[in-house]
């Protein structure tokens, strides 16, 4: 049996409909992700603080000074212990909102002392009483500036 040969109006139709089921997932696919990265751009914009570094102190100058930092919370694989106050967290993504990994950044009101665990080590800052602070874990490194957006409503 012979095989009809396709008109080019068939061809045509046949070459729009695949390009169509190309093009339709890719475009519902590729919107949705330029959407969550615009938002995570904007995530890390608004939790970047800037600030002076907060005054920073080795594990052996934290116990000889007799320092406690007894609030804990475990947050995005770090921990965060604080002295007094209130804090709150978000988890980043890197590279200003553009990478694929996740960092914690967590902002306090007023906690006199600080102390960060992450996989990589062990972190003690003195901010001062009724200092606020932030601390961020990009690379599982803390790094503390004394400033913060954190405010109690």
């Amino acid at each position: 049996m012979a095989r009809r040969r396709r008109t080019r109006g068939e061809i045509v139709a046949i070459a729009a409909g695949g390009l169509l089921a190309l093009a339709f997932p890719a475009w519902l696919l590729g919107g949705s992700f330029l959407k969550h990265r615009a938002e995570s751009v904007a995530l890390a914009r608004e939790w970047s603080i800037d600030g002076h570094p907060c005054p920073r102190v080795t594990a052996e100058q934290f116990k000889a000074r007799r320092l406690k930092a007894p609030q804990g919370v475990e947050y995005e694989n770090a921990t965060f212990f604080r002295q007094f106050g209130h804090m709150t967290c978000s988890p980043i993504r890197d590279d200003g909102g553009t990478g694929l990994g996740v960092y914690s950044v967590c902002q306090f009101t007023s906690p006199n002392v600080l102390r960060v665990k992450t996989r990589k080590g062990e972190w003690f800052f003195v901010p001062g009483p009724g200092q606020p602070a932030t601390i961020a874990t990009p690379h599982d490194e803390a790094r503390c500036v004394m400033s913060s957006n954190f405010k109690l409503s």
